[in-house]
């Protein structure tokens, strides 16, 4: 019998490289947003503040054209990208400070099966069989965990909630910019997207008069972490392998943010899941892989 041939291609290397990093430095997400004592909407301002004037040399550099070129509605299309994209971050970063690290990011990257769910209500998108049984496994994997979670951890569940909410925001702003990204560069679509991000959660944060002034150095270094690593390094390095590599194997990858940060923070905080984050998490987990799957045979 034949042994298939596992060696990856050179030209593929340096690619597969990049998503190796991208899922590290993503999975550093929650454990940053642990380490900082500040409120969670001002994190994510200052977060998403750092990010956008990251992107604001390249904007200035040769994309401005592109901004200015660009028609009044697909404008709005990206600002309200933007807004869903700072209620997306405002929830998550709340969940993690009110549940489990695992738990929450696991129910933040459930996005997969949202969209797909989202994506059929919305624009009557056909899902093939392997689909519909896919997401029936996440959603029954995500119902175990809840109900796991609160018989071990009742205090938990609040933040369950903001997680799942956070998750189908992230489908929200998946869904509308997978329709932009195909005639707006990456540059671009960050730029104007992180920008009104950060706008949504700065007025909030004024409205609600929360202290955003005279931080700590320490906290103002974590932000800054924040934008670079996770945000930055991270999808900046998965974007990119998309470029080389097929769409669902840097989708598969997104899988293994719940079990880094997981991982990290039962290394940082000596945080273990409880028996229902572990066995719904695997539960989601297979589900949104055969819903990945799914989505690359069609």
């Amino acid at each position: 019998m034949s042994i298939p041939n596992l060696e990856i291609r050179k030209d593929l290397q340096l690619p597969y490289l990049a998503l190796l990093i991208g899922m590290f430095a993503i999975s550093t997400s929650a454990i940053l947003i642990r380490h900082s004592s500040s409120e969670p909407l001002v994190i994510g301002t200052y977060r998403q503040a750092f990010a956008t004037l990251i992107f604001l040399p390249f904007i200035l550099k040769d994309r401005a054209e592109e901004v200015r070129s660009q028609s009044s509605f697909t404008l709005l299309e990206m600002i309200l990208t933007g807004i869903l994209l700072g209620a997306h971050f405002s929830f998550f970063i709340t969940s993690v400070k009110e549940t489990s690290v695992a738990a929450s990011v696991l129910l933040a990257t459930c996005h997969v099966v949202y969209v797909a769910i989202l994506g059929r209500i919305f624009f009557s998108e056909v899902l093939s069989k392997k689909a519909i049984f896919g997401t029936s496994i996440a959603l029954g994997g995500i119902l175990i965990l809840f109900g796991g979670d609160l018989l071990d951890n009742p205090g938990n569940f609040r933040g369950n909630i903001l997680a799942f909410i956070s998750g189908i925001l992230a489908g929200l702003y998946y869904l509308s910019g997978r329709k932009l990204r195909k005639t707006i560069s990456l540059q671009t679509y960050a730029f104007v997207v992180y920008l009104f991000s950060f706008l949504t959660m700065f007025i909030v944060v004024l409205i609600q008069n929360l202290s955003y002034e005279n931080l700590p150095m320490s906290e103002i270094q974590l932000f800054l972490l924040m934008a670079l690593i996770p945000t930055l390094l991270g999808h900046t390095m998965q974007n990119w392998a998309l470029g080389y590599l097929p769409a669902y194997i840097v989708s598969i990858s997104l899988l293994a943010e719940p079990i880094g940060s997981g991982l990290l923070a039962w290394l940082f905080f000596q945080e273990i899941p409880s028996f229902g984050v572990i066995f719904g998490g695997l539960i989601v987990i297979i589900g949104l892989y055969v819903v990945i799957l799914a989505e690359e045979s069609d």
